[in-house]
């Protein structure tokens, strides 16, 4: 979808360098955004237009013209050479370098054309040879992207924005976000919001951030409060940028009802035998709700981890529940016989009818907006999610740990150094 150019217009700010400045969403609410240890700050390789329009560069695999070349290479000139690069050349180099070599995605570049970008690349890397393990490793995505993008789009640039930090830092052991933490994230993703290529093309860029704003908001709980600070941000992006509605009232609703403390949304859907059930009628057992795929690498990985579940805790009101999207049914019905993985499935992939189409859009994933594969919410007895994302001897750790919770809350006592929640946690506001 296209973006209002009016809209466009009124929200572009000037950046300073590289300071964010107040947010125009509302949220960032000083000249700067702050941790609770450190300023935090854009690169200001990302906070400038240094590179032409990106959307001037996404030909559909038509040959890049030699004066769009040329005025490419001229603008990777002044960037890698301007003194804010300078003066901080890995961090901002980075970004100049991805948001260079994206460009070269959608159109097809010459022998010629390929060569003067790696000699140029080879020299840089001479020039700077503190730095020359950034750049080579930067470089060596030329190759594949200076073939035609699946779709005719562009490579994002958000990967080289971390605008959060490890996911270490969010993670509250299951308690309650402080406010300034979720000023702070909110506050990084207005900022990032802003950027001259966000706007360029802000499905996909906004997108990515949205993600990870969200992925940073699972790792903790919120207050009803926080709730409606974060929902009101969304309603401010969306009245911005009023064509992408759709896609902010996904991330919103994630934001507002799958984050842990809120009772999970009911899934109504067949299983691999073709039977419909519903999450509901788990409840009163730990949960284990598990977004998977045989076509997924990393949903594989956790397999002996599930089997782990199966055949050690098969006297615990402990159940796993598979949502499969692989495109063909026999292949979700196989899976659970080679992997020895019996749990109940239910099949949410399709038949691809075209080249674009995705067997992971199924209406289950889409309602929950998974976008990421495995993912995994764990709730507890009274539907209420609990964790989101654990893997691996986390996954066991989470499940172990509800279940002893569970077992003391039945014998009403609980060792010391444990607290059992006196009734199950407050679901926060949910947003719509």
């Amino acid at each position: 979808m296209r973006k209002s150019a009016a809209v466009t217009g009124a929200i572009v700010v000037a950046f300073v360098g590289g300071l964010t400045v107040p947010g125009v969403f509302g949220w960032a609410g000083t000249d700067d955004v702050r941790t609770e240890d450190a300023e935090w700050t854009l690169p200001v390789a990302a906070t400038k237009a240094w590179f032409p329009p990106a959307s001037e560069y996404r030909t559909d695999g038509e040959p890049l013209s030699d004066e769009k070349f040329e005025a490419l290479m001229t603008a990777f000139e002044e960037a890698m050479t301007a003194d804010e690069t300078l003066a901080d050349f890995e961090r901002e180099a980075e970004v100049h370098l991805m948001n260079f070599i994206r460009r070269l995605g959608p159109p097809a570049i010459s022998d010629e054309q390929k060569e003067q970008i790696t000699a140029r690349l080879a020299a840089l890397a001479e020039e700077h040879p503190d730095h020359s393990r950034m750049i080579n490793q930067r470089g060596g995505l030329v190759e594949s992207y200076s073939r035609p993008w699946p779709g005719g789009g562009l490579p994002s640039l958000s990967g080289s924005l971390l605008i959060f930090g490890g996911a270490d830092e969010y993670d509250t052991g299951g308690g309650f976000f402080e406010d300034v933490q979720v000023d702070d994230m909110i506050a990084r993703v207005d900022a990032v919001l802003r950027t001259p290529d966000a706007l360029d093309n802000f499905e996909s860029e906004a997108g990515t951030h949205f993600w990870r704003l969200n992925n940073r908001l699972q790792m903790g709980r919120l207050t009803p409060g926080q709730v409606e600070r974060v929902a009101g941000f969304y309603e401010e992006v969306k009245a911005a940028h009023p064509d992408h509605a759709e896609m902010l009232d996904r991330y919103k609703f994630v934001a507002g009802n799958l984050i842990p403390g809120n009772v999970a949304p009911n899934i109504t859907g067949k299983d691999t035998e073709g039977v419909e059930f519903s999450l509901e009628e788990y409840r009163g057992n730990i949960v284990a709700v598990i977004f998977t795929g045989q076509w997924c690498g990393p949903c594989r990985g956790e397999y002996p981890y599930h089997r782990f579940v199966l055949e050690n805790y098969g006297d615990r009101p402990i159940v796993l529940l598979g949502v499969n999207s692989d495109a063909e049914l026999e292949t979700a019905r196989q899976a659970k016989i080679d992997e020895n993985l019996p749990y109940r499935t239910w099949w949410d992939g399709h038949s691809q009818p075209d080249a674009e189409a995705a067997a992971t859009d199924g209406p289950i994933a889409t309602a929950w907006n998974v976008t990421g594969w495995p993912q995994i919410y764990i709730l507890d007895e009274e539907g209420v999610i609990r964790y989101v994302g654990k893997r691996g001897g986390e996954f066991i750790a989470a499940l172990d740990e509800l279940h002893t919770e569970m077992r003391m809350r039945s014998v009403g006592s609980a060792p010391q150094g444990i607290v059992i929640p006196a009734s199950r946690p407050r679901p926060a506001t949910k947003t719509n």
